[in-house]
This record gives structure tokens, C-alpha cells and sequence, in this order.
């Protein structure tokens, strides 16, 4: 919690070059969009219709974070801006702004 706090308030107003302020938005929103499956998980948990459903989502939600993970770490090592991840890397650039 206080890290998810750090990162995304503390990059706000501080004196960080615009790729370390969107980086630090982009891992945020990458855990919160994390959450949703945890709860929709939670709220079918011990009902047996959705254990086909939950096992596949499961490893879906690990493979696009691994995949995310993977593609920012590699766009940066390469100099560029990990801005291509749908709706995460839109929603970590408005909330950087554009300096």
C-alpha cells in the first residue's frame, strides 16, 4: 500500500525526467487493473460452476502481466518508451502530462 502510494502520488509534483514519471505510472496501473480479476475471483470463490472459467483467467492475467513486464523492461533497455500496452500506457500518459 504505501509503495502504490509512492508511485503514484510521490511522481506527481517531483523532479523526475517524464520516462521515470511514466514508468512509475505505468507499474501502478498495471497492478490496479491486478485487482479486478483478484476480486471477481474472490467473489465466485467456492462456487464450482466457474472452475472452468477461473483456472484459464488465472493464467491469463499471469501471462499479461509477465508479457507487460517483460515488453517495459525490454523497451527501455533499448531507449524507448513502453507506450504500447492497451489502455495502461493511454491512461500513464495523461496522467504524466506532457512535460
Amino acid at each position: 500500500l504505501i509503495l502504490f502510494l509512492v508511485l503514484s502520488l510521490g511522481t506527481r509534483g517531483a523532479n523526475l525526467s517524464r520516462p521515470v514519471k511514466f514508468n512509475a505510472q505505468q507499474a501502478v496501473l498495471i497492478d490496479v487493473a491486478l485487482v479486478f480479476p483478484e476480486l471477481f475471483g474472490a467473489a465466485f470463490e467456492g462456487q464450482r460452476a466457474f472452475v472452468p472459467l477461473m483456472e484459464p483467467a488465472s493464467n491469463f492475467v499471469f501471462y499479461f502481466y509477465m508479457g507487460c513486464v517483460i515488453y517495459s523492461v525490454s523497451s527501455n533497455l533499448q531507449g524507448k518508451t513502453p507506450n504500447q500496452i492497451p489502455f495502461i500506457s493511454n491512461a500513464a500518459n495523461m496522467a504524466t502530462g506532457p512535460y
